[in-house]
């Protein structure tokens, strides 16, 4: 019988092979977006004027969307957002979104109006009853004059969207309120 001996050779080759195997099993599919750019969510955001960026922080099982608009182009948040918002629980199928925030805006006197909103939003929440936030709603906006105050119903979500002049405060909050299990637990709903 004969015996092999290793070469230097073949030994480098073998471990070079087992760590370019290693690297494409474990991170092929982020490899793949990085190099040949197919991230489906950039496709998707290229191809819609009203936004201009986004990113994505993962905590665990949940993901906030942080979302940079075109404001003047948006005129309707939810039918730019909610689509976008199905397109990132598609790709990311086990992780919930917990937060969308939207950077940028322009709105300054508009955020005091969000703040007359808020508290009919919370009720809203708590109660499931929207006319007394509709009726808030309209009263603030023959308070403020003209402008177009506007908040939409999503699956999961709310979709304020306050306009005046050349001014836009838009917020993405969810529907549900926390429960005293998820307050004590830190998370979300």
């Amino acid at each position: 019988m004969s015996r092999k001996y290793w070469s230097l050779k073949k030994i480098l080759f073998i471990i070079i092979f087992f760590v370019i195997t290693t690297g494409l099993l474990f991170g092929g599919e982020r490899l793949a977006e990085r190099l040949f750019k197919r991230n489906p969510l950039q496709r998707w955001v290229d191809s819609v004027p009203e936004v201009k960026n986004f990113q994505l922080q993962e905590r665990g099982q949940e993901i906030d969307v942080l979302i940079k608009l075109d404001e003047k182009n948006v005129d309707n948040l939810q039918e730019t957002l909610e689509p976008f918002i199905r397109q990132i629980q598609q790709v990311k199928k086990h992780k919930k979104i917990a937060e969308v925030i939207i950077e940028n805006q322009s709105g300054g006197e508009l955020k005091e109006v969000y703040y007359k909103l808020s508290f009919a939003l919370e009720e809203a929440k708590q109660t499931g009853e929207y006319s007394v936030l509709y009726e808030t709603l309209q009263s603030l906006q023959d308070e403020e004059g003209d402008g177009e105050f506007r908040v939409y119903l999503g699956n999961n979500f709310y979709y304020i969207q306050l306009k005046k002049q050349n001014h836009a405060y838009f917020k993405v909050i969810s529907r549900y309120a926390l429960n005293d299990q998820d307050l004590l637990e830190g998370g979300r709903s």
